[in-house]
């Protein structure tokens, strides 16, 4: 076993080997729980480059600590969705003749309770040159899928993980993707999460063609007797600018119940215009823009816990505004100009926008119909 510290100071212990802590077929039905498990939708958080939206990406360097370039979302390691995005890993960050190696931590975390069961899959593959194929350095170069299991404290209290070399993880690039499959686990005495992802352990630099690459995961959950139901999820609503929506769960055992909506994975609470944050159905009252986007409740009992499947809310009314398309780099500043010919002469400051997706849309909310308007985007170094 390998202990490795991670950005956020706590210990992921990851074994070499297959830790099964139950198996057996249930008669639940199995819920895939992981949000964005395609990885299609991304976003700017810890790394320099855009990494999948609800996800951490840790990355670490065994001299140099904290490191900010270990891996980004990349559409050309897709597997799945036209369109998508995979992970693209890369351990050429890493320095051998240092001993400065590279571990990277892709995982999302997940409300879980003692009995639950869970199955992790997803894609994966790695070029010819992979340091990971190799076991010339010490610590030896790791490879794996992973589930853990956390106490409320977060404080990791069983680890699990497939050795994805070990199980013929394939060498012909991002064309080369297979999928693997944990075998079943069941949350231990303690549970309160279930930690799931992919883990590169103590890569570095070699030569040619040498990166690794993730995509595609699913954690199918099969709860413990008496766990939550979910009969009917919340539906996608569409009001007009200042209207009401209303979304509702039910389950077939709601008693002892306890809800939490979310809106874009962040609890609400009641006041203002939102009401119900903790019953079965949820107000969005007055609807503004602030307000646009997808709501899931998270439903628990003593016995387990589950989120419904997202809904989205969408406003519209006879008002248009134009919407400007930015497509470029994130990170990179840009100032939308606009004019109000086709050959001006002077162009009138608009916004200035970090990229925090391509393409970002922007929306001239000051245009009036009887005004004819022409858009730029000026790079700003």
């Amino acid at each position: 076993m390998e202990e490795i510290r991670s950005r956020s100071g706590r210990f992921h212990k990851v074994f070499a080997s297959v830790l099964l802590l139950g198996a057996g077929l249930s008669s639940a039905p199995a819920v895939d729980i992981l949000s964005n498990g395609n990885l299609d939708a991304v976003s700017v958080s810890t790394q320099v480059n855009p990494s999948p939206t609800g996800w951490v990406l840790e990355a670490t360097k065994s001299n140099s600590g904290e490191f900010t370039d270990g891996a980004n979302s990349e559409p050309w390691c897709n597997v799945r969705d036209t369109g998508g995005y995979g992970v693209f890993f890369k351990p050429f960050q890493g320095n051998v003749d240092s001993g400065d190696l590279l571990s990277v931590f892709l995982y999302q975390d997940n409300p879980a309770t003692v009995g639950s069961k869970f199955t992790l899959s997803g894609f994966a593959a790695a070029e010819s040159r992979y340091s990971g194929l190799e076991s010339t350095n010490d610590p030896a170069p790791q490879t794996l899928f992973m589930v853990l299991f956390l106490d409320a404290s977060g404080a990791v209290i069983s680890s699990n993980s497939l050795d994805l070399i070990a199980a013929g993880l394939p060498t012909g690039g991002p064309n080369s993707m297979a999928e693997f499959s944990m075998p079943e686990v069941v949350a231990p005495p303690n549970t309160a999460t279930v930690r799931a992802g992919v883990a590169m352990l103590n890569v570095y630099s070699t030569s040619g063609q040498q990166s690794f690459f993730a995509d595609a995961f699913t954690l199918d959950a099969t709860l413990s007797a008496g766990a939550p139901v979910i009969d009917v999820h919340p539906e996608d609503a569409t009001v007009a600018p200042g209207g009401s929506a209303t979304f509702t769960v039910r389950l077939s055992n709601p008693s002892g119940i306890r809800y939490q909506w979310q809106h874009a994975r962040t609890n609400l609470t009641d006041g203002g215009n939102i009401a119900g944050a903790t019953t079965s159905t949820l107000t969005v009252s007055n609807a503004s823009e602030a307000d646009i986007g997808k709501y899931r409740v998270l439903v628990t009992n003593d016995s387990g816990s589950i989120f419904s499947n997202e809904a989205n809310l969408a406003t519209v009314g006879i008002e248009f505004s134009p919407v400007i398309q930015l497509v470029g780099k994130i990170g990179d500043n840009y100032r939308i100009d606009y004019a109000t010919s086709v050959a001006p002469t002077t162009w009138i400051p608009l916004s200035t926008n970090k990229l925090v997706s391509s393409p970002q849309a922007l929306v001239d909310s000051h245009w009036r119909e009887s005004q004819a308007r022409f858009y730029r985007a000026v790079y700003l170094p």
